[in-house]
């Protein structure tokens, strides 16, 4: 049958070329934008799902952006902390240099101290001048707010980091003291508040400290506040301090608490034994002490058992730590608090908290606090660095050289161990979350790229195809159309 008013061949052939060309101009389009996903009619599922991986790409590289930030947050107060480190090398060496008493006159020793006073200046000018974006990073701005009155319990709190709730209540601490500390102590009894032998020898005493050790002689008869005031000259050398109890013991006990603290009095190069019995006989093998039996003359000081919001804290005398999850947080005891008992106060607000997370929320922030390092704040227990300013208790010039000398080796000491940590914080926290982001980022972008991405080869070899079977609908059209044609050629021959 050959119909005239409709050509099925022609509408087959028309439709099979639109289909080629429509495939033609997919490829064509594909292999121009490289995408195989472009719209939602595409892939509809293969659209959601690649948004969903895009999405979290977005999210991955702004904590990547906030983490780089961190980390030129953190170089910038680590260079600084650094050039305060070797102020205070320096500083160390005109304090150790100025202790000599015999050769460096007046003048020099002026001269010294004004050296000094301008690196002291220098330090603050670091640390209150040190700024990133128009924060400052030193003067403790950064550092953790605290309040309650369980603050006055101890001589310092430092927090390192502090994880606080999501509302800004804070951070509640709570703290116990389950045994107190305790200073090493060792004495020696007199009776009748003299030294005596009954036999008119000398005796040589070896009284060791935490700052080290000294021998003292005493004649027979030397009465207890001759002893204590020969022995309270090297009192601060030693680490040490002198008293006399009313029972004529004259007591040696170490200025600082904890199982670090060691005192020690030996009798040393003696012989006779008086007649009340106190011997003061050094047996040949050295353990024979030399005084009453009932007479304590070694000991160690004790460590302070505490609890930090129920952890077990890391003590050292009378400074505790407890790194658990959400803080980490360090305390010193007052002396007046050195008892078994609680104290509870607040971190309230505070901190820098960089976001090195892709979630919502603060469970992907992490916070670290910079305590302020200007000289008044640094130092120890012998004090702060400012006290080794021209009119201080520390000052080489009317001063004491050695609790200078201390007060330096506390301020190197805290200096080094905030730049450790924030050294610490880089390399564990900002780093190994840059590598771990970096890694899924990878991931996520080879899944998306699954979907979304054309393929080369295939699109190449797709429009080939195409292109062929275009042209075979077209050949086929033009034929078809041509068949009515022969319909009319009968016609005419009728």
């Amino acid at each position: 049958m050959s119909p005239i008013t409709t050509n099925i061949a022609a509408f087959m052939a028309h439709n099979a070329l639109s289909t080629h060309n429509q495939r033609m101009f997919q490829s064509l389009r594909n292999l121009s934008t490289g995408l195989r996903v472009e719209t939602a009619k595409d892939d509809p599922g293969g659209m959601v799902a690649s948004n969903a991986l895009q999405s979290d790409m977005v999210g991955i590289d702004a904590a990547m952006n906030s983490i780089n930030r961190g980390e030129q947050i953190i170089a910038t107060a680590e260079g600084a902390i650094t050039e305060i480190n070797e102020l205070l090398l320096e500083l160390q060496a005109i304090v150790t240099e100025s202790g000599t008493q015999g050769g460096i006159g007046d003048t020099e020793r002026m001269a010294r101290q004004g050296e000094i006073d301008l690196i002291l200046e220098a330090i603050d000018r670091i640390a209150t001048g040190t700024e990133f974006n128009g924060n400052k990073l030193l003067d403790g701005n950064l550092d953790y707010e605290l309040s309650g009155e369980g603050l006055n319990d101890f001589d310092w709190v430092h927090v390192n980091n502090a994880r606080l709730g999501t509302s800004g209540e804070g951070l509640d601490i709570h703290t116990d003291v389950l045994v107190a500390a305790e200073k090493a102590q060792a004495g020696i009894t007199l009776n009748g508040g003299v030294l005596n032998t009954s036999m008119g020898l000398s005796v040589t005493f070896e009284i060791t400290g935490p700052g080290g050790v000294q021998q003292f002689t005493f004649a027979d008869g030397t009465n207890k506040l001759d002893m204590e005031a020969s022995i309270s000259t090297f009192a601060e050398e030693l680490g040490i301090e002198v008293d006399l109890s009313s029972n004529d013991e004259l007591i040696i006990t170490t200025r600082d608490y904890g199982s670090n603290q060691f005192v020690n009095i030996n009798a040393v190069e003696v012989n006779g034994q008086d007649s009340n019995g106190n011997s003061f006989v050094r047996s040949w093998d050295g353990t024979a002490w030399g005084f009453e039996a009932d007479n304590e003359h070694s000991d160690f000081g004790q460590d302070a058992q505490m609890l930090i919001n129920g952890q077990v804290a890391s003590v050292q005398g009378l400074e505790g730590r407890v790194v658990a999850n959400g803080f980490d947080l360090e305390v010193r005891l007052d002396e007046s608090a050195n008892i078994v008992g609680s104290a509870n106060f607040k971190i309230v607000s505070g901190g820098a908290y960089f976001d090195i997370a892709t979630g919502p929320g603060r469970s992907g922030l992490s916070s670290l606090g910079i305590r302020s390092l200007t000289t008044g704040s640094i130092g120890g227990f012998d004090g702060a660095l400012s006290e080794l300013r021209t009119g201080g208790s520390a000052a080489i010039v009317d001063g004491d050289t050695l609790k200078a000398q201390r007060i330096i080796n506390e301020s190197v000491q805290e200096v080094s161990n905030i730049q450790g940590r924030l050294g610490s914080f880089m390399r564990y926290t900002l780093e190994s979350a840059r590598d771990t982001l970096g890694t899924t980022l990878e991931q996520i972008a080879a899944a998306d790229s699954s979907i979304r991405d054309a393929d080369l080869a295939w699109e190449t070899a797709s429009l080939a195809r195409t292109q062929l079977l275009s042209q075979s609908a077209m050949q086929a059209l033009s034929i078809a159309n041509s068949h009515p044609m022969q319909v009319l050629s009968l016609l005419s021959h009728s």
